[in-house]
């Protein structure tokens, strides 16, 4: 989900450092929750707890890259196949209208 906040704000963004800005705000977020703050948070407030959780768990960095390499590779993807890419930047093919048909 944090690969895609980071290319919807940044678009021009490269895959790599989408996905590397992804693993640093994960692991950022897991770190923290060494210090109490987090858990603090989190008994006071649903969101706190649904964003920062409350407890630090190594296995969890693990995940975060596995995470952050398929947005990478899920972000790279769709931009080779240019649907990422908005209309105003596309280039209409040589030969089409480029205005709608007038119906009678």
């Amino acid at each position: 989900m944090i690969v895609a906040l980071v290319v919807l704000v940044a678009p021009r963004v490269t895959a790599w450092k989408a996905g590397a800005l992804e693993l640093a705000v994960s692991w950022g977020v897991e770190f923290l929750q060494l210090s109490g703050v987090p858990a603090e948070l989190s008994r006071h407030s649903v969101a706190a707890r649904l964003i920062l959780g409350s407890i630090f768990d190594a296995p969890d960095l693990f995940w975060y890259a596995v995470g952050a390499l398929a947005g990478r590779l899920g972000v790279a993807s769709r931009r080779a196949g240019g649907r990422w890419t908005s209309l105003s930047a596309r280039k209409a093919p040589a030969g089409s209208r480029t205005r709608p048909r007038k119906v009678p």
